[in-house]
């Protein structure tokens, strides 16, 4: 997610035209995240992921830095410290994820989605969320859909819970923040994972999931008819794990070759 006051991610514009108008963001006053946090965000995605992708944690600086690669940051040129920061976060992560699976660094540009370009032969996802930020990477010869969300487990109101949870969904969630928020993110995540290939917008109660807390997973429960017959298929297919870390929880969405 990419929080801003007043405004939502780029994702939920992009993935959530109908709903994104109801996503109510609470901006109480959060302290920064510590090197604690980032290495436990680190080790929980490190028992999340398969073996075949990598990952990249970082905390996001909160003084102005230098883009690392010029091409990277051309569009961001009149945006504010914290936009900045956060986009030179992500791509860092990326590039420490992509090195985990043996590519070399490289610039990361943006596509008329406001996506990352990912090198040839690989998939990626990456994503922030109040100063901490995060990125998985796969080769696309091992894997098709990937996609990564990171959320604080009290950015939901009321009214964006109702918009959020399916009607299959609600029995369990109540109004339990923490859980409604894990679904946000995993419909998010699945969501960034499927657009490279279908770009399909869907809202977000398109997509019903089930909570396995024993496994730290999630199962499909249903899929609306809106969506195509070809991705309702793939999407049951889907593997979806999560973690709660601290006031965090970080959700994985993806489906290996």
């Amino acid at each position: 997610m990419n929080s801003g006051i007043g405004k939502v991610s780029q994702y939920h514009k992009l993935f959530f035209p109908k709903a994104c108008e109801y996503v109510v963001v609470l901006f109480a006053s959060m302290p920064v995240p510590n090197i604690n946090q980032t290495n436990e965000l680190q080790v929980a995605l490190q028992t999340l992921l398969p073996v075949s992708a990598g990952c990249g944690v970082q905390q996001v600086a909160s003084e102005a830095e230098a883009f690392e690669y010029e091409e990277e940051g051309r569009h961001l040129a009149n945006s504010v410290i914290k936009r900045r920061n956060e986009f030179i976060s992500g791509r860092r992560c990326a590039r420490m994820a992509l090195n985990h699976i043996g590519q070399v660094s490289c610039a990361l540009p943006t596509d008329s989605n406001g996506l990352p370009v990912w090198p040839s032969a690989t998939i990626g996802s990456i994503t922030h969320s109040r100063g901490l930020c995060c990125a998985v990477a796969a080769s696309a010869e091992k894997m098709i859909y990937l996609g990564i969300d990171l959320e604080k487990t009290n950015r939901l109101s009321p009214r964006a819970m109702e918009r959020v949870v399916h009607p299959l969904e609600s029995a369990v969630i109540g109004d339990d923040q923490a859980l409604a928020s894990l679904l946000f993110s995993a419909k998010e995540a699945y969501f960034k994972a499927q657009f490279p290939i279908w770009g399909a917008q869907p809202n977000f109660k398109d997509i019903a999931l089930q909570i396995e807390p024993d496994t730290q997973q999630l199962s499909v429960l249903e899929i609306s008819t809106n969506l195509p017959a070809q991705l309702r298929e793939v999407t049951l297919r889907m593997k979806f794990s999560y973690k709660f870390v601290r006031d965090y929880v970080v959700t994985l969405c993806w489906l290996e070759l």
